[in-house]
């Protein structure tokens, strides 16, 4: 059940992570268009570029624990019932 809880806010967590990183997208396209200075605006640029990558780390990590995590649910689905059978047949 804990891990059910665990795997939707994995989710959670990748979805803001997909997010975060589609307002940096678009934040960066949208200072291509400022004709102010471009000191500045490479600066800002390089360092969203920085925190994108920052960000695609994270969730890919994330997506990995997702995958991981439904393998475990498949898992203990198929051997929870074979357990429990070996159990009681230990048991008697």
């Amino acid at each position: 059940m804990l891990i059910k809880y665990i795997l939707y806010l994995v989710k959670v967590l990748v979805g803001a992570f997909e997010r975060t990183i589609g307002w940096v997208v678009s934040l960066m396209d949208s200072l291509g268009v400022i004709y102010g200075p471009r000191i500045i605006a490479k600066l800002v640029l390089e360092t969203l570029e920085w925190i994108d990558q920052l960000l695609m780390v994270g969730k890919r990590y994330l997506e990995r624990v997702v995958k991981t995590l439904r393998y475990r649910l498949y898992f203990e689905a198929v051997t929870g019932p074979m357990r429990a059978r070996y159990r009681e047949l230990k048991r008697r």
